[in-house]
C-alpha cells in the first residue's frame, strides 16, 4: 500500500466512484436483494456478521480526504461495525460500515429479517468504491459461509491479506479481446433472419423482422404472452422498475438476440436509448456501458474478486428512430465496441478526477448506464440452492437525468433492474412498458 501502513490512495477509478457517490448523493451504490431459505435466530445472524467482516478486509476501511486527494484508510472489524434496530419493525436489524468522510455515508450496509414460508432477506447496500458490479457476488458468499459455518479466513489471518494493488500502478494491456460487452465479439456469429432454435414442440418460429416503419420486431418469447408484453406493473417500486424472466424465457432471448448477432445487454440498451429519447425530445443519448478490467492489467493475478475495477466508456448514440431495433442495436454495438477498444486508464490527480465527475454530473444531456454482470451462480457456490430470490440495483443518484440498467443471471434466470433519476413521473411507466414489450415478458417484483 502506498503511503502510511494500513493507508493506500484509492485510484483512477475507485476515486471517480467515490466523487460520483458523494456529488449525486448515493450514486452508483448497488443494493442486492436475497432471499435465503431456512429462519436464523438474531445471535447467529450477528455472529455471522462479525466473521463476515473479519474475511473481508474491504469491508472494514473508511475513505478520507487528504492533500492528495481520497485514501482508505484500513481500521478494525470492531470499529467498522454499527447496529442499527430497526425501530418500524423489532424483527428487523440492520448493520453498518463505518462513516465515509468524504460522502457522509456508510460504505455498507445489510438489512436482516424474516421472510416468508421459513425464509430470511437480506439486503446488502456496497458503496461504488470497494465493490462493482462484477463483484457483488463475491461479498454475499462469505456471508453464507459465515452463516452456515463453512470453513474460511477469520479475523486471524487477516493481517496477511492485504488490500487489493492499486491499479494505477499496474501495467494495462489494451487491444486484445473486446470487452465492451454489447458487441458479443468472440462468440458464433450468425447471420440472416433473427430466429429461435426449435422448441419443445418441434416447430421453427422467426423473429427479428420487421415489414414496415414504425414496426416493432417480434420479441423472442412473444407466444408465451399471448402476444401482449403489457403485464401488471408489480414490478416497479420506489422509482425501480424490476423484470423477472423465468430460465425458459431468459434462454429464448439469448437465442433471439444471438441470431439477431447482439448480446442481450446490446439490444436493451438500444431500446432504453430509444425509450429515453422518446421521452426527453432529443436524437442521441449518451451510452455508459461498465466494463470489467480484471483480465486487462499484466499483473491481473494481483487483483482480488471483491472491489472496484471497472471501466466507464460512453459513446453518443442515435437514438429514437423507428425501424428495426435489431438492426440499429448492431449499429449501436459497434459504436460502443469502438470506444472500449479504444478505452485507456487515465491516471489523473484526484483533483481532476473530481472536475470530471462535476462536469459529467452537471451535463444536461440523458444518459442511459448499462451494467451487465453475468451469472453470479458461481460466486456463490454451493450455497446458490439455498437462495431463492435474488436481485441488484445500480442506484442511480441526483446529477443529469438518466436511467442505470443493471442486468444478471441467478439459476439461468436473467433478472433487468433499472432505477432513473430526473425523468418526470411518466418515465418509470415508459421504461417498464418499452423493456416488457421488448422482451414480453410480464414484470414481477422481487421482494424485499
Amino acid at each position: 500500500m502506498s503511503g502510511r501502513e494500513g493507508e493506500r490512495a484509492l485510484s483512477d477509478t475507485e476515486a471517480a466512484f467515490a466523487y460520483t457517490h458523494a456529488l449525486t448523493r448515493g450514486g452508483g451504490r448497488l443494493t442486492t436483494s436475497f432471499t435465503v431459505h431456512g429462519t436464523f435466530a438474531p445471535e447467529r445472524v450477528e455472529r455471522a456478521v462479525r466473521r463476515w467482516l473479519g474475511r473481508l478486509p474491504l469491508l472494514s476501511l473508511r475513505i478520507a480526504g487528504t492533500e492528495g486527494g481520497l485514501c482508505f484508510r484500513q481500521g478494525t472489524p470492531a470499529a467498522a461495525l454499527r447496529t442499527e434496530p430497526d425501530l418500524a419493525d423489532s424483527a428487523v436489524t440492520t448493520w453498518a460500515g463505518a462513516d465515509d468522510t468524504v460522502a457522509g455515508e456508510r460504505l455498507w450496509r445489510l438489512r436482516a429479517g424474516p421472510g416468508q414460508a421459513g425464509t430470511t432477506c437480506f439486503r446488502l447496500t456496497l458503496h461504488p468504491a470497494i465493490c462493482d458490479g462484477y463483484s457483488v457476488g463475491r461479498f454475499v458468499r462469505p456471508l453464507l459461509d459465515a452463516l452456515f459455518d463453512t470453513p474460511g479466513p477469520d479475523a486471524a489471518d487477516r493481517s496477511a491479506r492485504a488490500l487489493p494493488p492499486d491499479t494505477d500502478e499496474l501495467t494495462y494491456e489494451g487491444g486484445g479481446g473486446c470487452v465492451c460487452g454489447v458487441c458479443g465479439a468472440g462468440s458464433a456469429r450468425r447471420t440472416g433472419a433473427a430466429t429461435v432454435p426449435r422448441d419443445g414442440r418441434g416447430d421453427r418460429r422467426s423473429h427479428g423482422r420487421t415489414s414496415g416503419v414504425g414496426e416493432r420486431a417480434a420479441g423472442p418469447v412473444s407466444e408465451l404472452r399471448g402476444g401482449s408484453g403489457a403485464g401488471p406493473r408489480d414490478g416497479r417500486a420506489a422509482g425501480v422498475v424490476t423484470l423477472a424472466l423465468t430460465p425458459y424465457e431468459s434462454r429464448r432471448l439469448r437465442d433471439w438476440c444471438g441470431a439477431g448477432q447482439v448480446t442481450v445487454s446490446g439490444f436493451l440498451t438500444t431500446v432504453l436509448a430509444d425509450a429515453l429519447a422518446r421521452e426527453t425530445g432529443r436524437t442521441e443519448v449518451t451510452a455508459a456501458t461498465a466494463m470489467s478490467l480484471r483480465r486487462r492489467y499484466a499483473e491481473r493475478t494481483l487483483i482480488a474478486e471483491p472491489g472496484c475495477v471497472l471501466g466507464i466508456v460512453r459513446a453518443r448514440l442515435n437514438a429514437g428512430a423507428a425501424g428495426d431495433p435489431l438492426g440499429r442495436a448492431r449499429e449501436n454495438a459497434s459504436v460502443l465496441c469502438s470506444a472500449g477498444r479504444a478505452w485507456r486508464p487515465e491516471r489523473r490527480a484526484h483533483a481532476g478526477i473530481r472536475h470530471a465527475v462535476e462536469r459529467e454530473t452537471t451535463a444536461r444531456g440523458p444518459e442511459v448506464r448499462v451494467v451487465d454482470a453475468g451469472s453470479v451462480d458461481t460466486a456463490l457456490g454451493p450455497h446458490a440452492a439455498r437462495i431463492t430470490e435474488l436481485c441488484t440495483v445500480a442506484a442511480r443518484g441526483a446529477g443529469r437525468p438518466g436511467s442505470s440498467l443493471y442486468l444478471s443471471s441467478f439459476k439461468g434466470a436473467l433478472t433487468v433492474a433499472l432505477a432513473s433519476r430526473g425523468l418526470g413521473e411518466g418515465w418509470a411507466a415508459r421504461a417498464e412498458r418499452e423493456l416488457s414489450e421488448a422482451v414480453l415478458t410480464r414484470p414481477v417484483s422481487v421482494r424485499l
